[in-house]
């Protein structure tokens, strides 16, 4: 049975921000300029994979004369440019870490978005005054399902991981979390929805987290599918 929690650590990306049309947006525009047509249904069979073998294989499938390195740098900058002007919040986001701030529960983010991204993303999105530490996935020689971002997140508040409560969204970043020791909340979204993700509580949009969860042990783990 695990000890009740004290701190709330947020991935950023799909449970802060829903940025994922954003991402989506400066792919469009880059293949754009390409002159290839490039739907969302098309850019969402690449989700999850890396910049550089989702580049390989648009190479392969269209006429593309840019390069990775031309494509990645304008890549970079048009997501900056939208995260500085504001991503939109995932429901209940800001009503959360304001009520957690109220209570008096340390939170922080733990993201594997660069840092350069972390810091303009809460910026632009109003939050940034809210966390006592933010984590990027720059600062880890590996990235999530690695547990090294979360456990470097709770070192960063000194809190053990086995006191805190990680909001994910994703496959890696539920595998991260609970590999650091941490109770884990899903934010079930389309993509994950008939994954069997082992987690502690399963949430729709943040307006569920229940802040009771903070002085309870934990439920039985249970699986999205």
């Amino acid at each position: 049975m695990a000890s009740q929690s004290s701190a709330v650590i947020f991935d950023m990306d799909g449970v802060l921000l829903d940025s994922e049309p954003l991402h989506y947006e400066a792919v469009r525009q880059a293949l754009a300029e390409q002159g290839v047509d490039f739907p969302f249904d098309d850019y969402a069979r690449y989700l999850g994979t890396t910049l550089t073998s989702t580049w390989d294989e648009l190479c392969e499938r269209y006429p593309i004369t840019m390069t990775l390195e031309q494509f990645e740098a304008r890549y970079n900058a048009d997501v900056l440019k939208q995260y500085q002007a504001g991503a939109p919040l995932i429901r209940g986001a800001r009503e959360l870490v304001e009520q957690l701030r109220e209570a008096g529960v340390p939170i922080a983010v733990a993201s594997s978005s660069h840092r350069l991204w972390v810091n303009a993303a809460l910026r632009g999105a109003g939050l940034s005054r809210y966390f006592d530490q933010t984590t990027a996935g720059d600062e880890v020689s590996m990235g999530k399902p690695s547990p090294e971002i979360y456990l470097k997140a709770a070192k960063k508040l000194g809190i053990d991981p086995a006191r805190c409560i990680a909001i994910e969204d994703a496959p890696a970043g539920v595998e991260s979390a609970n590999a650091a020791g941490m109770k884990v909340v899903l934010v079930r979204s389309e993509l994950t929805q008939d994954l069997n993700l082992t987690s502690d509580w399963q949430v729709n949009d943040l307006t569920e987290f229940k802040l009771t969860w903070l002085s309870e042990p934990s439920a039985d783990l249970v699986g999205a599918a």
